[in-house]
């Protein structure tokens, strides 16, 4: 009886253990999936009109926007949003701590070879020279801005072309680098501390708008590009080929239109 006993109680101890580990291996497996179907994307938390916190703290703005629009497309992902400046961003998408960025990124050698670009462009970003039209000194070209200060966001296509033209012509300006936010580039452009800026035409129409002021571009571009979410060069294709497959239909639907219009007054699309 006694062994007859034991045997019982050695197979359920058996049946114990197999049902704990199956469960252990069950709840790994799942973990794993949900952890797959998470998605960060890294963007802005103080660049209006694109990324930025709205007084609820949550994250608003015309790429965010974007990016939720895509998500409503994808319900198989959980798209989670990770706020820093600008070149953090980038840094942080490079590091893997996030899978994607949107935050107005345009194309450039150096990206080209760090990320992966999505195919489709969301947004035109054709750059123009910026200055303050009361000072009656309008620039057209950077052989305009000789002499002159110009202000760039460290880590920007903007900054990388005025310093590709600065190769070619040294010190033909001085480049003032920083991380400003919108009003402290206006009031940098409007008190003197530089001339000029690099920025695309709705940038200018915002900071009109805002701030009021009396901002102007050149009369035509230095730079034609358009902005394009970018990913780690980690992430599986078939998720990149799913975001651009969700962001071309977006554009087709006219859907980027209307966040455009809603979020920088007007239609800016990429054609």
């Amino acid at each position: 009886m006694k062994k007859q006993l034991k045997w019982i109680m050695m197979t359920v101890a058996v049946i114990g253990l197999s049902a704990t580990l199956a469960g252990c291996k069950s709840e790994s497996k799942t973990a794993k999936a949900d952890a797959n179907q998470t998605i960060k994307v890294g963007t802005g938390n103080d660049a209006l009109p694109y990324a930025y916190l709205d007084e609820n703290g949550e994250y608003d703005g015309y790429d965010v926007a974007v990016v939720k629009a895509i998500a409503e497309k994808l319900p198989e992902y959980t798209f989670v949003f990770e706020g820093a400046d600008f070149p953090t961003t980038l840094s942080n998408l490079e590091s893997d701590k996030v899978t994607m960025a949107a935050y107005e990124y345009e194309m450039n050698d150096e990206r080209k070879e760090k990320f992966v670009y999505g195919d489709v462009g969301y947004v035109t970003w054709d750059t123009y020279i910026v200055y303050d039209a009361d000072k009656k000194e309008p620039y057209q070209t950077f052989e305009d801005l000789k002499g002159k200060k110009v202000y760039v966001t460290t880590a920007t296509n903007q900054a990388a072309m005025a310093e590709n033209y600065l190769k070619e012509h040294p010190n033909a300006f001085t480049l003032v680098y920083g991380e400003y936010n919108n009003e402290q580039i206006v009031q940098a452009l409007t008190s003197g501390a530089v001339d000029a800026t690099l920025a695309p035409k709705y940038q200018v129409d915002n900071y009109n708008r805002t701030f009021d002021t009396n901002l102007k571009i050149g009369d035509q571009p230095v730079h034609n590009s358009d902005a394009y979410l970018l990913f780690n060069k980690k992430t599986d294709p078939a998720f990149i080929k799913k975001v651009n497959t969700a962001l071309a239909e977006l554009k087709k639907e006219g859907t980027l239109k209307t966040l455009s219009e809603k979020y920088l007054k007007g239609d800016y699309v990429s054609k």
